[in-house]
């Protein structure tokens, strides 16, 4: 691609391997962002995704019970008679689960905004498609129609005292945001919880009831500590989980 006068034009076909060992600078109108290039972002945090042939592993290589990877999601798909086909990926970053996804001939569309970096940027230049879509937003997407719903969910532990009323909505952002990528999901498609964080106390008496509330069938339930210096401080743990929901219910 090529800037002209403020314009980005393609000057090439989309990549076929949506892993690329370097994201091209030149795509990019870098005014708004800190960094003026993607290994800037790389260089600053690696975790951000800006390294694509970095990430081609991260759904792919076991490290954890935290991690759930893509081919004992398929097996898991398999043994029930269930087809993956199509997917959200919510809050997807540069859309490395996507591209992963991608190789698998799987559809999957990611929502991300570009706050501070250029995620929504990367994932293009990837050949992929992001959904610029802020998480308070409804989700564009039909309610009952695709075969997985996935992301990457935070609960903060200071909104534990607004908790009021019996809805999701009335409940933290991240709730309600879960509530609504269950409801795009089939009868018999999977929601797949990747690594949320939350107060471990907040998880046992509140957030795993909660989410327990959906009815949906506990495929995968792991947690673990989170120990970084807020995990620490906090007392926070991760919770991975794949959850299928009931064949006897179109949507939730």
């Amino acid at each position: 691609m090529s800037v002209d006068g403020g314009i980005i034009k393609p000057s090439s076909p989309l990549p076929q391997d949506p892993f690329p060992s370097s994201l091209p600078d030149s795509s990019v109108i870098w005014d708004h962002y800190p960094c003026k290039s993607f290994n800037c972002f790389h260089l600053q945090n690696p975790k951000l995704g800006f390294n694509s042939s970095s990430d081609s592993s991260k759904f792919t290589t076991y490290k954890t019970d935290l991690h759930l990877l893509i081919s004992q999601l398929f097996q898991i798909a398999k043994s029930t008679k269930s087809v993956i086909r199509l997917g959200l990926d919510v809050g997807g970053g540069t859309g490395s689960f996507t591209a992963t996804m991608k190789l698998r001939n799987m559809t999957v569309v990611t929502t991300t905004m570009s706050v501070g970096a250029p995620y929504s940027e990367a994932e293009a230049l990837r050949g992929l498609m992001p959904l610029h879509m802020p998480l308070q937003q409804q989700l564009s997407v039909f309610d009952g129609v695709v075969d997985l719903s996935t992301g990457e969910i935070g609960f903060d532990p200071l909104c534990i005292d607004s908790l009021v009323g019996e809805s999701f909505n009335d409940y933290p952002l991240d709730l309600s945001l879960l509530h609504r990528a269950s409801k795009v999901l089939r009868s018999g498609g999977y929601l797949w919880i990747d690594r949320l964080f939350s107060k471990g106390v907040d998880l046992e008496k509140l957030y795993a009831p909660l989410i327990g509330k959906l009815g949906y069938k506990k495929v995968k339930w792991s947690t673990g500590n989170k120990t970084d210096a807020s995990g620490m401080k906090n007392v926070e743990i991760f919770l991975t989980a794949l959850l299928q929901k009931p064949t006897s219910r179109l949507s939730t």
